[in-house]
């Protein structure tokens, strides 16, 4: 009796492990969200941040930081091979993610949720049957449970990803034309990029932050433009950014005019843009068929069956009478 109440607190106990690990979680992402809508409308208006709201964004940092600093903790327990944890750290690396810890953070998120699911598995399955055989199904649920669970963290980081990418590229139209009116007051491309750089630091600091690292290998690391492009695409895993790198490298080797050359790559990039956009809306009508049949559909049998049936029931009522 006493191993089973042991085992029934340690389900309990990575249970509420992984609830309050979730729910600090979630407390992040809203201080996070309300901390950038603010500085977003601050900076619209032209104005610096209010008191409130640096105060949130430095108490959301503050907590991001703590509960970083235990999944890293806990991602050093986590055991995993040296080609498991590249795949992860490029993952990190395209949805944005490159700190020192970021590699530890997530291992221990995924040792959080294997815990939790072990807990979930063990709790809802004890005490299903009695004796050796309920304690092996327990253990057997909770691993399953938890291994599943330990996929998730990374099924999210590819959303993550996915998303920024998506997010960087809709911003490339408005990137080129920026180069292209940089490149065509006389600056060269590697300062055209920078003062690119500079204007999106502010409305778009995910591509920012890649174009500034590829101004960096330039002018820091003394990389070519080939080589620094040639590294932005891969970073990004975007073949946009490769289209870029190729055009920059054949207009420098041919010696054509580069900013007639991005003009039409920001065109073109424009024009799958909205054929993308088009195609969602094409797909819309097909999406819409099974909710709306299943918000429009009961009603419809309502108003037609209701009547019928009612009158079905009052005659064999009085059949029955």
């Amino acid at each position: 009796m006493a191993a089973e109440g042991d085992m029934r607190l340690l389900f309990a106990g990575a249970l509420a492990f992984l609830l309050v690990g979730l729910g600090v979680y979630l407390l992040i992402r809203w201080l996070q969200g309300r901390a950038a809508v603010a500085r977003r409308v601050h900076l619209a208006l032209g104005r610096p941040p209010g008191s409130g709201e640096r105060r949130m964004a430095k108490g959301g940092a503050a907590l991001k930081s703590t509960m970083g600093t235990g999944f890293a903790a806990l991602g050093r327990m986590m055991p995993l091979g040296e080609k498991d944890r590249q795949k992860i750290v490029v993952s990190l690396q395209r949805a944005g993610y490159r700190s020192s810890n970021a590699l530890t953070t997530m291992l221990g998120i995924k040792f959080t949720c294997l815990l939790g699911g072990l807990g979930v598995g063990g709790f809802a399955l004890y005490g299903t049957l009695p004796g050796a055989m309920g304690m092996l199904l327990t253990l057997v649920g909770g691993l399953v449970a938890g291994v599943v669970l330990n996929v998730f963290p990374e099924m999210a980081l590819g959303r993550l990803a996915s998303n920024r990418l998506r997010r960087i590229e809709a911003a490339l139209p408005e990137t080129f034309d920026l180069l292209v009116v940089c490149l065509e007051s006389g600056l060269t491309f590697e300062r055209a990029l920078k003062r690119t750089v500079d204007n999106l630091k502010s409305i778009q600091p995910e591509l920012a932050l890649e174009f500034g690292r590829a101004v960096l290998d330039m002018s820091v690391h003394g990389r070519t433009r080939e080589d620094a492009l040639g590294r932005l695409a891969n970073r990004v895993a975007s073949q946009k950014f490769r289209d870029l790198a190729t055009t920059v490298v054949q207009s420098g080797r041919q010696g054509t005019p580069l900013a007639e050359t991005l003009r039409k790559l920001a065109s073109s990039a424009r024009v799958e843009a909205i054929a993308k956009m088009q195609e969602k809306m094409a797909r819309l009508p097909t999406l819409l068929v099974i909710p709306s049949s299943a918000c429009i559909l009961p009603g419809i049998l309502v108003i037609v069956g209701g009547p019928a049936l009612m009158q079905l029931t009052e005659n064999l009522g009085n059949f029955g009478g």
